[in-house]
C-alpha cells in the first residue's frame, strides 16, 4: 500500500511539474518563431534555429523563411486541396476561364511580428487556403479583367504572372508575407470559348493572307509600272536611233554616188548637176549674155 501511494504521489508531482513548468520546443532550420504569452502577449522573437522553453501559458508560433509554393490548380492530385482549386479569371468579354496559379512566398524575419499579428497561427495550409488564395483571386481578376479571352489563351499568358505579382505584393506585404513570384499555368476554356478562339485564329489568318496579297499586288503593280517606263524609254531611244540611222544611210548613199559620178551632167531630167542645184543651161546662158555685151 505504501509503495502504491508513493508511486501515485510521484505521478502527481510529475504531472504538476509539467503543467507548471512547460516544455522545450525547437525552431527548425529556415524558420523564425514568436513566443507568445497568454498574459503578456508577444514576449520574444526567435530569428534563428534553436531550442527554447515554452511555459504553461505560452505558445511558440513558427513561420517559414524558405520559399513555399501556394498552388491553386485544376488537377485533383495537386495543389492546396482536393478537387478543382483553379482560380476563375474573368475577361473583358465577360467570359470566365479557370487558370492554374502558383504564388511563391515566405515570411521575412523582419516581418515575423506583422505575420503573427495578421494570422496568429503557424498553420501554413490555413494561411495559403484563406489569405493568400483570396488575394491571388483578386490579383488575377484585376489583370484578366483588362484582357481578352485570346490574351489569356495565347502563349504570352505567362506574362500575366509579373503583372499579378505587382498587384498582390503590396497587399500581402501588409500581412507580413513576402511574394517571391507568381506563375501562370494552364488555362481551361470550355467548348464555346474554344470555338471563339478557333474562329479568331481563322479570321486572323485570313487577314494576314489578305495583307500579304495586298502587299504582293502593290509590288506587282510597281514592277509593271517600272517595266513599262523602261520599255517606253527603250522604244524612244530605238526610234531616235532609227531616224539617225536613216539619215546616216542616206548620206552614205550620197557619198557613194558622188564618188561614182563621172562629172557629166545627167541627160535625164532638167540637166541639173547631180548633188547640186546648178543647172548647166544657166551657166551657158550667163556666158552668152556676157559675150553679147562685149560685142556691143
Amino acid at each position: 500500500m505504501k509503495t502504491s501511494k508513493l508511486v501515485l504521489q510521484l505521478c502527481f508531482v510529475a504531472i504538476a511539474s509539467v503543467l507548471t513548468t512547460g516544455c522545450f520546443k525547437q525552431i527548425p532550420p529556415s524558420s523564425v518563431g514568436i513566443k507568445f504569452s497568454a498574459s503578456s502577449g508577444i514576449q520574444e522573437k526567435l530569428l534563428r534555429p534553436q531550442v527554447t522553453f515554452v511555459g504553461l501559458r505560452q505558445r511558440l508560433i513558427i513561420y517559414p523563411t524558405s520559399i513555399k509554393n501556394a498552388s491553386y490548380v485544376r488537377n485533383t492530385t495537386e495543389g492546396e486541396r482536393q478537387g478543382d482549386d483553379s482560380i476563375k479569371a474573368s475577361t473583358v468579354e465577360g467570359a470566365t476561364l479557370p487558370v492554374d496559379v502558383t504564388v511563391a512566398w515566405h515570411v521575412d524575419p523582419a516581418n515575423v511580428v506583422k505575420a503573427f499579428e495578421t494570422f496568429g497561427t503557424e498553420d501554413l495550409n490555413e494561411i495559403q487556403h484563406k489569405f493568400i488564395r483570396s488575394v491571388a483571386i483578386y490579383g488575377v481578376n484585376v489583370v484578366s479583367g483588362e484582357r481578352s479571352i485570346f490574351d489569356l489563351t495565347s502563349k504570352e499568358r505567362a506574362q500575366f504572372g509579373p503583372e499579378i505579382k505587382k498587384v498582390v505584393t503590396p497587399i500581402l506585404d501588409d500581412m507580413g508575407i513576402t511574394v517571391d513570384d507568381v506563375y501562370i499555368g494552364e488555362v481551361y476554356p470550355n467548348d464555346e470559348i474554344n470555338a471563339k478562339v478557333s474562329e479568331r485564329v481563322a479570321k486572323r489568318n485570313e487577314l494576314e493572307q489578305a495583307i500579304i496579297g495586298l502587299q504582293q499586288a502593290k509590288i506587282d503593280a510597281q514592277t509593271t509600272m517600272t517595266n513599262a517606263k523602261k520599255n517606253a524609254e527603250l522604244n524612244a531611244l530605238l526610234a531616235a536611233q532609227g531616224d539617225k540611222a536613216i539619215e546616216i544611210k542616206r548620206l552614205e548613199n550620197q557619198r557613194k554616188a558622188i564618188a561614182g559620178w563621172d562629172g557629166q551632167p545627167s541627160q535625164i531630167g532638167d540637166g541639173t548637176i547631180p548633188f547640186t542645184d546648178i543647172n548647166p543651161r544657166d551657166l551657158a546662158g550667163g556666158s552668152t549674155a556676157s559675150a553679147t555685151a562685149s560685142g556691143k
